[in-house]
């Protein structure tokens, strides 16, 4: 039987200075907790902890946004972002709690990025092959 995974708060993202905890051993999950708005000044910070997090990460980084007031376009961009890194790394993003307008913004941003790297997606296959496949 599987046991669930325990999330570990290996850092927190707040209004002080954040720090990435000294452990020896990679953490399967990650926990980020940005606090007020997500954009200004606090948006570098914390776009340097979701990279360091998703790189130290094993397996997932959860992105609490249980007390973030607001998400500046500029902060979708940077959760954008950090969806293409996680998906390079091969780790996944977790976002707890993420509003509906936030949630929207940022399927739409991401989106428009994988237009960009992989183009527009349609059908592979023809009607005609894949009535070929069937019969």
């Amino acid at each position: 039987m599987n046991n669930p995974t325990t999330l570990t708060p290996a850092f927190v993202v707040s209004d002080s200075i954040p720090q990435l905890a000294k452990e020896t051993n990679p953490s399967n999950t990650i926990v980020l907790q940005p606090k007020g708005c997500l954009g200004g000044s606090a948006l570098l910070d914390f776009q340097i902890n979701l990279e360091q997090a998703l790189e130290n990460a094993a397996l997932r980084v959860v992105v609490d946004m249980e007390q973030v007031d607001a998400v500046a376009p500029e902060g979708i961009a940077a959760l954008a972002r950090g969806l293409e890194l996680a998906a390079i790394l091969g780790k996944s993003i977790v976002f707890h709690a993420i509003d509906l307008a936030s949630s929207k913004n940022l399927k739409a941003e991401w989106t428009i990025s994988e237009e960009i790297c992989f183009g527009p997606w349609g059908d592979l296959f023809d009607r005609e092959f894949e009535q070929f496949l069937v019969g």
